[in-house]
């Protein structure tokens, strides 16, 4: 069994007084089991001042994680925090790895090493994976997840994307212990009694287009063609094009039906090619079908409130850990901080919770067998209960 300990800072200018913060709340001397791990989010300013480096340096186990838009533990939320979820356990066994720095050219051999580094510390096959993705340019997030999933085989991986607060993620990195980095992956693998429970939350269905379309043409991410018309011609008839662009592509959720059994999976459009094609978050596979849906305020609060609502009739909660899509929070507006608000005044002392927002969501679903099936979504509300 996991047990899970939250903290959060607000000390974003003094290292010191966050660490002793943390410290202060996790009570380690009477909480620590004999294994445990680290999970943390940050604004990117607490690595900038120290902080990050001295809580790598006082915790006597590994960290790992992402900076984030916003997060929240213990009822206290926003964008300038540094939130920590440990998960500490006598018969559940922790290994984590960072890789070196990705490119194009060496993303398959890094992934494998630091899986492997991770896999040989724990001495087994893990039964459960999360990781902690970086933004890489030239990378696009599918790239990432197909090696993922390559390495995860038939376990089931629960994730985050970095991204921070600045217009273009420059400053998103991912953590590893007491170091920040702007192009590693960090792996975190569990073996043993260990039996997390997801729930994905994406759009009403109120929102989401009745008449679903068929993908006829795609290339892996690339989408080209649906109900065999060129795709900016389909978009053009639902009146989402201007001058024959795409307008705000990437706030359109495309609902794509794997046709597996599972749920459809939300997924944003990256850019367009010159040729009028999608790029989009994950594989757009011909014979799939897609509908747009519509996300704002009311059904980001809405799916929220519907998520925390499902924690309330599961038993033995030992903690949970949500991952929101940013978009979400910018879909909110100036009050970016209302689906935060909304889910920690819900949760009040149910369990102790970490929310930290994505830039990208992994968590897998249940296809038709009921077997769970590793996806990669966008406007996502993912959770994981443990």
């Amino acid at each position: 069994m996991i047990k899970m300990l939250s903290a959060i800072t607000g000390q974003i200018d003094d290292p010191d007084a966050a660490v002793a913060e943390i410290l202060e709340q996790l009570d380690l001397t009477g909480n620590l089991l004999k294994h445990s791990v680290g999970l943390a989010a940050c604004n990117y300013e607490f690595i900038e001042v120290g902080t990050l480096e001295a809580l790598g340096k006082a915790l006597p186990f590994e960290i790992a994680g992402v900076t984030t838009l916003g997060n929240a533990a213990k009822g206290l939320y926003g964008q300038d925090y540094l939130s920590l979820s440990v998960l500490t356990s006598d018969d559940v066994r922790f290994s984590s790895a960072v890789t070196g720095d990705i490119t194009e050219e060496n993303l398959k051999q890094e992934l494998d090493g630091a899986f492997d580094r991770a896999k040989k510390a724990l001495g087994s096959s893990p039964s459960f994976i999360l990781t902690y993705v970086p933004i890489v340019s030239g990378l696009g997030a599918m790239s990432f997840f197909k090696e993922i999933k390559r390495l995860s085989g038939d376990t089931p991986v629960f994730g985050s994307f970095a991204c921070d607060q600045t217009l273009k993620f420059q400053e998103s990195k991912v953590i590893h212990n007491g170091a920040a980095y702007r192009h590693s992956l960090a792996f975190v693998l569990m073996e043993g009694d260990v039996h997390p429970r997801f729930l994905v939350t994406s759009i009403p269905e109120r929102n989401i287009q009745k008449q679903h379309a068929v993908i006829t043409e795609s290339d892996g991410v690339f989408l080209k063609k649906v109900n065999d018309m060129p795709l900016l011609d389909y978009l053009s008839s639902l009146g989402l094009t201007k001058d024959g662009k795409v307008e705000v592509n990437a706030t359109i959720p495309f609902m794509i039906d794997y046709n597996d059994g599972s749920k459809p999976v939300a997924m944003a459009i990256y850019g367009m090619t010159k040729e009028g094609y999608a790029r989009c978050a994950g594989d757009v596979p011909v014979d799939a079908t897609l509908a747009i849906g519509v996300l704002d305020y009311e059904s980001v609060m809405e799916t929220a409130e519907t998520t925390v609502s499902r924690f309330l009739a599961y038993q033995d909660i030992q903690g949970i850990l949500m991952y929101p899509c940013l978009t979400r929070s910018m879909l909110l507006g100036l009050n970016s901080s209302d689906e935060m608000k909304k889910i920690t005044g819900l949760l009040g002392n149910l369990a102790p919770y970490q929310i930290c927002y994505a830039g990208g969501e992994i968590c897998p679903t249940e296809n038709a067998e009921g077997k769970l099936v590793n996806h990669i979504h966008n406007f996502t509300f993912i959770a994981c209960v443990l």
